[in-house]
């Protein structure tokens, strides 16, 4: 038996590991996505809540909360970024596969993109028309009722979206021992930083305030961001990602990069989920909520973002594919 044959079963073997995490990831997605639908049941005494009330506004059946289309829309540019950032975890334990022509899939998963997004703009256009849409990719909105402000729904989810990128990322280092690295790919950390990039520069333009940090109201929705996006979002995300790019892991294509990186973000997304964490206990943000039930602030939150998933998933498969494919391999 050659050293071809053990090398080839190692691989295997690592793929195997790379295989159970992918669908560890779409398992707990899917479990929270159906978990949340029986409580809210249980809570609604109704299996059947198409047509029943469950928005925290107290004004949305669950199809509208599903198909909230001007929230997505103001949910676009972080989902995007969000995606971005997956991608370029991803692709810091995959190795790229080499300088190759966009594969079909590639050109799936932009299809899938592109239409998804049409779905969000053209129902907000047809919700609310051009000054709706406006606004909401313009970060103007916050909650209903609350006066429109230049960056305000950008200033709900900053730190929130401080934890979820950089605690994507960090679940790099992890997946790099569990597949037997120390080391990961730069073109993934390349990507990665090309996300955090956008995400600074997008919150210099909106304007980052003090309300991000000390607001009840703030804290509270960015806690709430952060339990939402940690449990469905960023495990399908990433659990896509790895399914995309089962194939890419050899023994022979060494990483470059060091696991530090992936710490490091692993440590500042602890730290600022934390953060949001004490400060909402501290402030008792969940007071501050347009309900007074938890199950009502909780639960049907998971399906407000039902477009997010798709847009961060389909993001992060095809910003992984391209670049998997584009990319040549740094030995």
């Amino acid at each position: 038996m050659g050293p071809s044959v053990f090398v080839a079963a190692r691989n295997d073997a690592h793929q195997g590991r790379v295989n159970l995490v992918a669908w560890l990831g779409l398992l707990l997605s899917g479990g929270t996505l159906i978990a949340s639908y029986v409580a809210i049941a249980i809570y609604s005494s109704t299996p059947w809540l198409w047509s029943v009330i469950v928005h925290e506004s107290g004004d949305r059946t669950l199809a509208q909360t599903i198909l909230y289309y001007e929230h997505a829309a103001r949910e676009l540019p972080l989902d995007i970024i969000l995606g971005v950032a997956v991608a370029g975890s991803a692709l810091f334990v995959l190795r790229a596969r080499g300088a190759t022509p966009a594969s079909r899939h590639t050109w799936t998963w932009c299809a899938g993109l592109a239409v998804a997004c049409t779905v969000i703009v053209g129902g907000t256009l047809w919700t609310g028309g051009l000054p709706m849409l406006f606004e909401n990719i313009l970060q103007y909105p916050t909650r209903p009722g609350e006066p429109l402000v230049w960056g305000g729904h950008w200033r709900y989810h900053l730190l929130s979206h401080v934890t979820l990128i950089s605690s994507s990322f960090g679940l790099a280092a992890p997946l790099l021992l569990l597949t037997g690295r120390s080391r990961g790919h730069r073109p993934g950390l390349s990507v990665f930083a090309w996300a955090v990039s956008a995400f600074v520069a997008l919150a210099l333009v909106f304007v980052p305030g003090s309300d991000s940090f000390r607001n009840a109201v703030f804290i509270g929705h960015q806690a709430r961001e952060v339990a939402t996006h940690a449990i469905v979002t960023v495990p399908m995300a990433w659990s896509f990602c790895l399914f995309v790019g089962r194939d890419t892991w050899s023994d022979r294509s060494p990483g470059t990069s060091s696991i530090a990186f992936p710490l490091a973000a692993a440590a500042i997304g602890a730290i600022v989920g934390v953060y949001l964490l004490v400060a909402a206990l501290a402030t008792s943000a969940a007071s501050q909520g347009q309900s007074e039930s938890i199950a009502v602030l909780i639960f049907p939150h998971f399906f407000e973002h039902t477009f997010s998933y798709v847009v961060t998933t389909l993001t992060a498969g095809l910003v992984f594919d391209w670049v998997s494919g584009r990319s040549r391999s740094i030995r």
